[in-house]
């Protein structure tokens, strides 16, 4: 049987990684990234201070005996639940690790072939033994760094257009079963999977795993934090004044010159040098002065 994920000997070149891999096809890469990396990467008890704190989104997904069984609870935690969970089928992860442990951002300097500038967070996850997520897709790239211990996973070989989950549960696990091939990881080991490509992974060994995700704004989003910018920004913060109003505005009437008016400015403010440097900025997380 054709594997349907490519099965690569080291991480991709640019030209490849663009034309091949990003938006069309899993890969992995086994001994991708060097042990020497992990070491200042964060650990499991560390993984488990951060999840204490309010600030920092976590959550623990337990497995259940069947699909409707799974469970997932949302922190901050109390100290003691690590101690009362058990000691398998279940996963703590973790967003945002590498702003709230910066060195833990340095396993991101071997991925300069991707889209840096559009990576979300490093996501964290402790798996104890059985553990995982269950069966999903995610609307993101995402790459999974394999760190300590052992796991097992499933990837499907193209993407779900209509998925269909489990119901009535506080995670989207797939309902159907999905066809892919199967893997197993160790650390080192590095796996791209594309937006909602189906993949699922269990814990064969007590393990953690740093998934990369790359998330691109909404158009909203985008707006909403333009806007916030163009409040700080007086000379090109114009109020609209209503001096080229006819009587064909009068009443409840906007005229169509009007609407012709207000989507000029929107225009000029868009392709202007000012969104070029914010948005930029926006992407590289700097402060624009």
């Amino acid at each position: 049987m054709t594997s349907v994920i490519a099965s690569l000997e080291k991480l991709p070149s640019e030209t490849d990684f663009y034309d091949i891999y990003w938006n069309k096809k899993p890969f992995i890469v086994k001994g991708a990234i060097g042990a020497k990396i992990f070491a200042n990467l964060i650990n499991a008890d560390q993984l488990a201070g951060l999840s204490l704190d309010d600030d920092i989104r976590s959550r623990i997904v337990k497995k259940g005996q069947g699909a409707e069984d799974w469970t997932c609870v949302h922190g901050p935690f109390d100290e003691d639940v690590f101690s009362t969970i058990g000691e398998e089928n279940w996963s703590l992860l973790v967003q945002d690790v590498e702003k709230n442990h910066p060195p833990t951002a340095e396993i991101l300097m071997g991925f300069d072939f991707s889209p840096r500038w559009l990576i979300d967070d490093v996501m964290v996850s402790y798996s104890t033994v059985g553990g995982g997520v269950g069966p999903h897709i995610d609307s993101y790239h995402v790459f999974l760094i394999q760190g300590e211990g052992t796991r097992r996973w499933k990837i499907g070989g193209q993407a779900i257009t209509k998925e269909n989950y489990v119901e009535n549960l506080d995670l989207k696990i797939l309902k159907d079963p999905f066809i892919g091939d199967d893997f197993e990881v160790t650390q080192g080991d590095v796996i791209y999977i594309p937006p909602y490509f189906p993949h699922q992974g269990e814990t064969l060994t007590n393990a953690l795993t740093y998934s990369v995700g790359f998330l691109g704004p909404s158009l909203a989003e985008l707006m909403t934090e333009y806007g916030h910018y163009l409040e700080q920004q007086d000379a090109i913060n114009i109020r609209y004044d209503g001096n080229q109003l006819d009587v064909r505005s009068a009443g409840m009437h906007m005229a169509d010159n009007e609407v012709d008016h207000f989507r000029r400015q929107l225009s000029d403010t868009l392709n202007s040098e000012h969104f070029e440097k914010w948005l930029r900025g926006y992407f590289s997380n700097s402060e624009d002065d």
